[in-house]
């Protein structure tokens, strides 16, 4: 694949993804099987809320980017794909937190939890699903998994917290930002890379290349997402956008905005932005937006940090599973604006 090639349906995404993950489609198979069992409970009101969660089924990268990992290095990780499903699960239960902190009503174009069940409901079924996925980790002779995922978990939680504390700072800098985003999103892929990597024998120096692998995709994949929330089509992203700028949590695109406005133009963004401002909407910026090249300025850092992500597996000997690898991250800039 050359460059930044965009995707115009939601089939085109499916198809891309689905022709990159073929090498490891039958342990991928195994990994929604291991899923689907641990999301069961004999509870019935436990058990609509679980396989509920199970809707939200996206793109599967975190599990694919640790089962490409493992098969870069030989492929023999009998606990890849029941791993690949804890790591998925700590992904879900992060994105029900998440739609609470967002008061986001749709996610994969269905109601979220908050949303049909109201918030207490969806933060119980939250730590459900991380209590059950740290219970399942805790059962391993291979005590990577846990100590890698839970470090990963608490510092997603720093994250949520920080990014929470950032809410209408006008001021917040990229690094703050960058910092933000890669506890809250880049670290997760980061720890499926590396422990894919470690499951199938590689060094742990080789598994520290796989996290930074794994993160700078990770960082990439934040920010678009921050860039879809400003400009995407609901009914193509197919969750509820414009919830960082209800929450009034500056994203990168913002950042640069505040940061290269002056004068008058200044003062119209800062008192835009500020709590309780109902002019604060995706249609009201985007001409500031448009105008400073913001949203492109902010993918252009992603095709960097992807750039990146492919300088760090440089040193894996040809294969199939490298090949992806090195591919892998054009989905996550060719989503549908």
């Amino acid at each position: 694949m050359h460059g930044l090639n965009k995707i115009s349906t939601s089939d085109e995404r499916a198809a891309m993804l689905g022709k990159l993950v073929a090498p490891v489609l039958p342990e991928l198979e195994q990994a929604e099987a291991a899923l689907a069992r641990h999301l069961t409970s004999h509870y019935a009101f436990i058990q609509t809320l679980v396989r509920h969660i199970e809707r939200f089924r996206g793109k599967r990268l975190r599990p694919a980017v640790l089962l490409l990992s493992a098969k870069a290095f030989g492929g023999e990780a009998p606990l890849g794909p029941e791993v690949g499903a804890l790591v998925e699960m700590i992904h879900l239960a992060t994105l029900c937190h998440d739609d609470i902190l967002d008061d986001a009503a749709t996610r994969r174009n269905v109601a979220t939890v908050n949303a049909e069940w109201g918030n207490k409901a969806a933060v119980m079924t939250g730590d459900i699903l991380f209590s059950r996925a740290f219970e399942i980790l805790g059962r391993f002779d291979d005590p990577r998994p846990n100590r890698q995922l839970s470090r990963t978990a608490r510092l997603i939680c720093e994250g949520e917290l920080l990014q929470i504390a950032s809410r209408y700072n006008a001021g917040l800098t990229e690094e703050e930002y960058f910092d933000i985003i890669d506890k809250k999103t880049a670290q997760l892929f980061g720890a499926a890379a590396e422990l894919g990597a470690l499951m199938a024998g590689a060094s742990e120096n080789d598994g520290r290349k796989l996290f930074v692998y794994g993160r700078r995709l990770g960082m990439a994949f934040q920010i678009v997402d921050d860039c879809l929330d400003l400009m995407g089509v609901e009914t193509t992203v197919g969750k509820s956008l414009g919830s960082d700028l209800k929450n009034g949590e500056p994203t990168l695109p913002l950042i640069h905005l505040l940061s290269h406005a002056s004068g008058a133009q200044k003062q119209e963004l800062q008192r835009l932005f500020a709590p309780d401002n109902h002019d604060l909407t995706r249609e009201n910026l985007r001409r500031y937006l448009e105008a400073a090249g913001s949203v492109e300025y902010a993918l252009g850092v992603a095709r960097d940090e992807i750039q990146r992500a492919r300088d760090e597996i440089a040193f894996l000997p040809a294969s199939t599973a490298r090949n992806v690898l090195h591919d892998l991250p054009y989905y996550v800039l060719a989503r549908e604006s």
